[in-house]
């Protein structure tokens, strides 16, 4: 046993990890509103895709990938998200 989870067994999931079916589509719509207003605009060709100026955004699942030239200009989108307060 690991834990209380016996070995060799699979559990399977009923429900959505966050509560909610939609989930991820509430998740994207937050964060889409919130780079927009920061100044992103959302690439026509994948809608995962965020350009600002200075920065690129791109989402996969739930995770974030933020490049650009100068760390400051990354750590500028950052700060938004933390006022954000959502």
């Amino acid at each position: 046993m690991m834990g209380d989870f016996p070995r060799n067994k699979v559990l399977e999931l009923n429900n959505s990890l966050y509560g909610q079916a939609d989930a991820l589509r509430m998740w994207y719509d937050k964060l889409r509103a919130n780079l927009e207003e920061g100044g992103f605009t959302v690439c026509k060709a994948d809608p995962c895709l965020f350009i600002s100026k200075k920065v690129v955004c791109i989402i996969y699942v739930g995770d974030c990938l933020l490049f650009a030239r100068n760390s400051k200009d990354i750590n500028a989108g950052l700060k938004s998200f933390k006022e954000d307060g959502d």
